[in-house]
């Protein structure tokens, strides 16, 4: 089978847009979500995850495994940190090539961010007839001007079971 639709997450745009508001991303949701959407086989759409990360966030690190098993291709890079304590967590440009790389592959990239830094992109991949779908966290955190850029746009967050409540692990209780 041939794939026909490539999907690109933007995690680090997600996370830090939803854990703002106490919510999560439920990534099988997302998946199944397009899957449905897209009336496609899995093996007919390819899924990519840009993940920054920093070695010792342990709880990046499960979601970078998480995804991989769930059947993403996972772009990961190191966090850089400056030397007055800034960081920079950015991987628009792994998007960015991931994309072009894939034009002559597909007929329709869904694009799952809210960052307006992807115009650019989006405008790029119409202009060379790839269909280009928006799904991005709602509340006024999409760019105005990447949901008019797109072909389509849908909100994550009015879409069932993808954005939850973000669930807080309790300490396990003592043993009597």
């Amino acid at each position: 089978m041939q794939i026909k639709v490539a999907v690109l997450v933007d995690v680090q745009n997600l996370q830090e847009t939803f854990e703002r508001q106490g919510m999560e991303v439920r990534y099988d949701a997302l998946k199944d979500y397009l899957k449905a959407e897209l009336g496609l086989d899995e093996r007919e759409i390819k899924f990519l995850a840009f993940v920054p990360y920093k070695r010792e966030d342990d709880r990046r690190m499960r979601l970078i495994d998480a995804l991989s098993f769930m059947g993403f291709r996972v772009v990961t890079k190191p966090v850089r940190e400056h030397p007055d304590g800034g960081m920079k967590a950015n991987m628009d440009v792994e998007l960015v090539l991931e994309a072009v790389n894939l034009i002559s592959a597909v007929g329709e990239m869904v694009i799952v961010t809210g960052d307006s830094d992807f115009v650019p992109l989006v405008d790029y991949l119409s202009r060379r007839g790839i269909r280009v779908t928006v799904l991005g966290p709602g509340r006024g955190s999409t760019s105005v001007e990447l949901i008019r850029a797109s072909d389509h746009y849908s909100n994550l967050d009015s879409l069932a079971g993808v954005v939850i409540p973000r669930f807080h692990e309790e300490p396990p209780l003592p043993e009597a």
